[in-house]
């Protein structure tokens, strides 16, 4: 749960650390303290997340984070207040959909320098490092490569075996499946739809590699939502509700997904490499199986969610030198292997990346397999637009459920959402 801190608690805490000057400088040989604000405040994941700063403390003697957990439905106003005052902290966990809003403010620290001089290009995933960049709207590197997220597809192999289905390896298998496993009258589908919050993830994940379309825009700034190959992906996509899926899944979102997968109400389920821990807790190991998603008709491999996460500087901060310190401890071999790990995401270090629990995890497993696969094309979602999240969130939200309540047209659906983001795309190209 979000910590519910009030606001003059949020700043008061930063008047006593970055934005004083109380503190010695990262240069001077005396204590420092860092002010680690974070975005994302999952019970366990702030407790891994203070383990983690505290290991880094005992590497760093001489350094302390003070942790502090922003609430989760309005962090971003938190942080914009304290970027208008003067407040802000040293470290932050932004989301890559934020980093464009934050670099637009003139808030973040770039990191490549300091980057390139430390060696880390040679020691972190290249494709991981480019992603992060991909994210800042001129291209620099604000977010630290320390973890990534990618998109599988998740199925209960108890369910599979026992219809006598073999593991999917097409659409047509998915699409074939969903169908077989889907028992209406015992409460049971053959897939579960992301109709409520974040659904565009999901949307992308399951249309777009159907559709083999492997860019958002074309070089004119004009949105790919609109191409044909993507609305009859989507079409049959959304032909899956009140079919093969529960017609409440018109509202679900992640949570609600999870616990219907694993209650067996739905034998699939579109997700990241990231809730495979939670699905093995729930069922365990032998019940659970993932595939990426599939090359299109035409044999096109795209490859969604490729999405980096990692920690990043303000550019007020005092202690640049102690910041950049923790920063390459969370690259580091040990603080990337713990914190990875804990979190279910792929670890950026490319050392880390062959260590066990990467490689005997299936999920993990598929993923690197899937991006290995020379011919295979990583779709980045341009998160470098400002109105990237409020357009994919916020507008498209209620059509989507209007779409699957046929109330609205896919293609009118896709066509009207599609000029949003070529306006917002060509805006961008002008600048």
């Amino acid at each position: 749960m979000a910590v519910a801190v009030l606001l003059t608690g949020v700043l008061g805490l930063t008047a006593c650390g970055s934005g004083s000057g109380a503190e010695k400088s990262a240069g001077d040989s005396g204590p420092v303290t860092l002010e680690l604000w974070d975005t994302d405040t999952r019970p366990e994941r702030t407790e891994n997340l203070k383990k983690l700063i505290s290991m880094f403390e005992e590497k760093n003697p001489s350094i302390k984070v003070n942790y502090l957990g922003l609430p989760t439905d309005s962090y971003m106003q938190k942080i914009s207040t304290a970027i208008a005052t003067k407040a802000t902290p040293d470290i932050i966990t932004p989301k890559a959909s934020d980093i464009s809003a934050l670099v637009a403010q003139k808030a973040l620290a770039p990191l490549d320098d300091k980057f390139q001089s430390g060696g880390w290009n040679d020691k972190i995933s290249p494709a991981m490092t480019q992603s992060s960049k991909a994210a800042a709207p001129d291209g620099k590197l604000y977010l630290t490569p320390a973890t990534s997220l990618a998109d599988v597809i998740y199925y209960r192999s108890d369910f599979y075996k026992n219809a006598g289905l073999s593991a999917p390896t097409s659409w047509d298998d998915f699409y074939a499946a969903a169908d077989k496993l889907t028992d209406k009258s015992a409460g049971k589908f053959g897939y579960t739809l992301r109709g409520g919050n974040g659904f565009f993830s999901q949307f992308v994940q399951m249309v777009y590699p159907q559709a083999g379309v492997d860019k958002f825009f074309r070089e004119d700034g004009t949105s790919t939502l609109d191409d044909p190959a993507v609305i009859a992906a989507a079409q049959d996509y959304v032909d899956l509700y009140g079919k093969d899926t529960a017609e409440s899944d018109l509202t679900a979102d992640f949570k609600t997904m999870v616990a219907q997968f694993g209650a067996g109400g739905a034998a699939m389920l579109s997700h990241s490499i990231g809730s495979y821990p939670t699905h093995v807790a729930a069922l365990g190991a032998d019940k659970i199986a993932a595939v990426a998603p599939f090359p299109s008709k035409s044999g096109k491999s795209v490859l969604t969610g490729r999405m980096t996460t990692g920690f990043a500087m303000f550019e007020a901060s005092k202690h640049k030198e102690a910041a950049w310190k923790f920063l390459e401890y969370t690259m580091s071999t040990e603080g990337n292997s713990f914190w990875a790990q804990k979190s279910g995401y792929l670890p950026g270090n490319l050392e880390v990346s062959k260590e066990a629990w990467v490689t005997d995890n299936p999920a993990m497993q598929t993923s690197i397999k899937a991006v290995d696969n020379k011919d295979a094309v990583v779709l980045e979602q341009p998160f470098y637009l400002p109105e990237f999240n409020s357009i994919t969130t916020t507008d498209m939200l209620p059509d989507w459920q209007r779409v699957l309540q046929n109330q609205l047209s896919v293609k009118d659906f896709l066509t009207q959402s599609a000029a949003k983001l070529t306006k917002a795309q060509q805006k961008y190209m002008k600048k």
